[in-house]
């Protein structure tokens, strides 16, 4: 089967913006894939598309799709592309759910995306106080906007029967999202579910949708295009297939990053780290399904990691007498101090009053959330010794199964040169900073400079 094959079954799903958004002037009836990589012909979306006998120009059988890359791919375009052709094409008036890791990424990313492509144009948008939250599509389509970043959310997605759902970066979201989700498709003629991410390390979005002994290849070359384990996916879409990336865009990816990040994040591969910080935490030994209960802890802690280009972090952490868990993570790019702050007061009102060691190398950050009612403090930041302390509780951490992020981390926080240094890269250590600050600083007792807040 060719791998450039065209989409034009699905032209009339789409509003005149999208095709000008995509440089295809005023033929609409050009091809759909809107990132034809003009010198190798290829286009992945294309092959994200695939759906039901004549109703797709590429059939598959799969209810099951997945778009994994690096970063600047195109992989939420195609995502959105996809709701669309749902939306409008194969389940009309029916009800479909986007889901996000966070609320901020809806607004930042998929939002945005809709807007550029002209989507929204057409479309009606309610917001979440409204009889029918969501976007109305021209064909009475309704699509809900949902977040996954917390225990009380992903519960949340038990609520609606819809016809397909897709799930945007979904190896930062926790499986159990996927799980609740699957059981909600059950309305609509083509019940379909798809994930678009960038990898993180060997995580379930590998096992479910990649890990397949014996796969069905119909394109290995440039990327994977795959049938596996009942998923029609592309694997492997690397940032430099994008045609519309700039040549700079491209150029200080492959600067910035090496080694097993470059496989990740450029590359867009499942990868294994080597030279973990913390080898030893594993899935069926440090991950539990299910929550401390209020009275069932004896204390409570937070960690705060600053960020805004990297993801700013706060930490939840109970203890159980020798044991600690953690039970809550914000985890989320482009927020400002005062967003933290609201977060840190929420997840307060969830596991009560405790002390938020926080990065000390910001001060007038815990001097906003001082403001706001925080009990902000800084934190102890050397490294080894925090490394060590974490370390030493390997037999009592656990961590709730849906805080996916700090999972990911585990698994690619890593040393310089792999074993042959006692320092970590400053990759994937957001969470890994936030736990450390809690963790280390709380044993330090004392010594600890509180900035005059509490006991």
């Amino acid at each position: 089967m060719s791998t450039t094959g065209t989409s034009r079954q699905y032209r009339d799903a789409f509003p005149e913006p999208t095709h000008s958004r995509f440089d295809r002037g005023a033929d609409t009836t050009t091809d759909l894939a809107p990132y034809r990589h003009d010198e190798t012909g290829l286009a992945p979306q294309a092959q994200f598309l695939a759906g039901p006998a004549g109703q797709a120009d590429i059939v598959s059988e799969a209810r099951n799709h997945a778009f994994v890359s690096g970063l600047g791919a195109g992989k939420t375009a195609s995502l959105i592309i996809r709701a669309w052709v749902n939306a409008e094409h194969w389940n009309p008036g029916e009800l479909g759910m986007l889901i996000a890791p966070t609320v901020p990424a809806i607004k930042n990313v998929i939002l945005p995306e809709m807007r550029s492509m002209g989507l929204l144009d057409v479309c009606e948008y309610n917001g979440k106080g409204s009889e029918r939250p969501g976007i109305i599509t021209p064909s009475g389509s309704r699509i809900i906007l949902e977040s996954a970043d917390n225990t009380r959310k992903i519960e949340r997605l038990r609520g609606p029967s819809i016809a397909w759902a897709g799930m945007d970066e979904a190896s930062s979201i926790a499986e159990r999202a996927y799980e609740i989700i699957t059981g909600r498709l059950r309305t609509g003629e083509y019940r379909n579910l798809f994930v678009s991410t960038t990898p993180k390390g060997f995580n379930w979005v590998h096992d479910r949708f990649y890990d397949d002994p014996d796969p069905t290849i119909r394109y290995e070359g440039a990327y994977e295009w795959l049938e596996a384990n009942g998923t029609n996916g592309v694997f492997g879409v690397p940032s430099w297939l994008n045609p519309h990336n700039p040549d700079d865009y491209i150029e200080r990816l492959e600067e910035e990053f090496d080694g097993s990040f470059f496989q990740q994040e450029v590359q867009g591969a499942f990868t294994k780290f080597e030279g973990l910080v913390y080898p030893w935490f594993s899935r069926p030994e440090h991950v539990i399904d299910d929550l401390p209960e209020e009275g069932e802890y004896d204390e409570v802690i937070y960690g705060v990691d600053w960020g805004f280009n990297n993801p700013g972090v706060i930490l939840a952490l109970v203890r159980q007498g020798d044991r600690w868990v953690v039970v809550e993570e914000f985890y989320e790019r482009r927020c400002t101090d005062e967003d933290m702050a609201e977060h840190a007061n929420d997840m307060i009102d969830r596991w009560g009053p405790g002390r938020m060691y926080c990065d000390p190398a910001e001060p007038a950050s815990i001097e906003t959330f001082r403001r706001k009612g925080v009990p902000a403090r800084s934190a102890e930041n050397a490294v080894t010794p925090g490394i060590k302390r974490v370390s030493s509780l390997q037999d009592d951490l656990r961590v709730h199964q849906d805080c996916q992020s700090i999972r990911n981390e585990f698994s690619q926080y890593q040393y310089k040169d792999a074993e042959d240094s006692d320092d970590p890269l400053k990759e994937n250590d957001h969470a890994m900073d936030a736990l450390r600050y809690a963790l280390f600083t709380h044993n330090a007792g004392p010594t600890v400079n509180d900035l005059g807040w509490g006991s």
